[in-house]
């Protein structure tokens, strides 16, 4: 589970700001809360702002985190590391890019953060509460030197094998060692980071999971049919890719080699129901490519948002409501606040720009943010509940009337 996000001087942030999921005093809809030692954290966050105002960097963030955690112990002597700083200030170019994240892992609380230019990691550092109290796991300075407290003898060797463009984090884990490898976990097994829109490549979830097992299997239907898209059945199946489904006119070797070494196609058959010529109910098949963009969608989302429910998951999601009507989209928001259907406690951070969702019946005000421009052009990332707005304010018209900011300032439209 996540507490919070930090990042400092990444793409267009350039101050410090915090995405903060730990609940606050608010007494409203506690089925949107997890109990955690004695504290709240909130099961969802929605961000909103208007276009270019930082609302998918703050996931791209997250996702760069995770990223580095996971394959930065690939990196050879002189590769650069892609991170991009905040470009509009000159000041800001040569400074490294500052990440921190506070999260649980089988209960126990960790503090992980870490700076980075394109040339080196700055800083880096892990620490854990396992009796309730801080405890070093390493710490890393700009000179490269580390101060561990256990196990110095193994982390000082795994930490001559991690490079200057490298996380210790990344490295130490990739050799099992074993006061890492729980943070590593955590970003490999219990955060998903969708911030692309390009669904051939998430539906290979949503086929994964469907070929799992009948349980799994059974989910999905299920799941489709009660989001009443109209798809009441659906078949997945794979096979090779054959001669006829080439072009006539590619040479023969070619061919040959396409053949050999091409994927397997994917082929999704959905069924709704119709009638047949004597006015009986029956299944039609449809292929998935002639289902609407907000059938696609939705099939995009079920093998995701069940894998995350299933593995008590953080989920990251730009435009979450992509081709989706508001309804779905709150149906969807009310799996993860539902105790009975999350009930490992999974997350939710989403931007969107459905503002049908601005309801205190749907959110707390401290899941509400906003991302807004500040005149530097930088990000600015705050939360609802910093206004304080009275428990049954309408937020939707607070917000579409820019009482609470990040909204577009627009025109006169006198550009003809």
């Amino acid at each position: 589970m996540l507490l919070e996000f930090s990042v400092e001087n990444f793409l267009s942030f350039k101050d410090e700001m915090t995405l903060n999921l730990v609940a606050s005093s608010d007494k409203s809809l506690d089925n949107n809360l997890i109990n955690y030692d004695g504290n709240n954290l909130i099961k969802c966050a929605v961000v909103y702002g208007p276009n270019a105002s930082g609302k998918t960097n703050l996931l791209k963030s997250i996702g760069f985190v995770k990223y580095m955690v996971i394959n930065s112990h690939k990196n050879q002597k002189g590769d650069a590391i892609q991170v991009i700083p905040f470009r509009l200030d000159e000041k800001y170019s040569d400074k490294p890019s500052k990440f921190e994240l506070v999260f649980i892992k089988d209960g126990i609380k960790y503090v992980y953060g870490f700076s980075a230019d394109m040339t080196k990691i700055h800083e880096e550092y892990l620490y854990y509460y396992p009796m309730g109290r801080p405890a070093v796991i390493f710490e890393r300075d700009h000179t490269n030197n580390y101060r561990f407290v256990k196990d110095k003898k193994e982390q000082n060797e795994l930490s001559k094998r991690t490079l200057d463009n490298s996380l210790y984090l990344s490295t130490s884990s990739n050799w099992n060692y074993k006061r890492t490898a729980k943070a590593m976990e955590w970003f490999v097994n219990n955060v998903q980071v969708e911030t692309s829109q390009e669904m051939p490549v998430t539906n290979i979830k949503t086929t994964e999971i469907f070929n799992k097992n009948e349980r799994t299997r059974d989910i999905i239907k299920k799941f489709l049919y009660e989001a009443d898209v109209g798809i009441i059945d659906l078949d997945i199946s794979t096979r090779s890719l054959s001669d006829k489904d080439l072009p006539k006119n590619i040479p023969e070797s070619l061919r040959e080699d396409i053949l050999k070494n091409a994927p397997k196609i994917t082929e999704i058959q959905t069924y709704h129901y119709g009638f047949d010529s004597s006015g009986n109910k029956v299944k039609i098949p449809f292929d998935f490519r002639d289902e609407s963009s907000g059938s696609k969608r939705m099939f995009e989302l079920t093998g995701i948002i069940i894998d995350v429910l299933l593995k008590g998951k953080l989920l990251i999601i730009d435009e979450f409501d992509t081709n989706l009507h508001p309804y779905l989209v709150k149906y969807l928001v009310d799996l993860f606040h539902d105790p009975k259907k999350n009930k490992n406690n999974s997350q939710l951070v989403f931007s969107t720009h459905n503002t049908y969702l601005l309801k205190t019946n749907i959110f707390r005000r401290d899941q509400i943010w906003f991302t807004e421009k500040r005149p530097d052009q930088s990000t600015d990332l705050y939360s609802l509940w910093d206004y304080k707005p009275r428990k049954d304010e309408n937020i939707e018209k607070g917000y579409l009337a820019g009482r609470y900011g990040a909204v577009p300032f627009l025109g006169d439209g006198d550009i003809l």
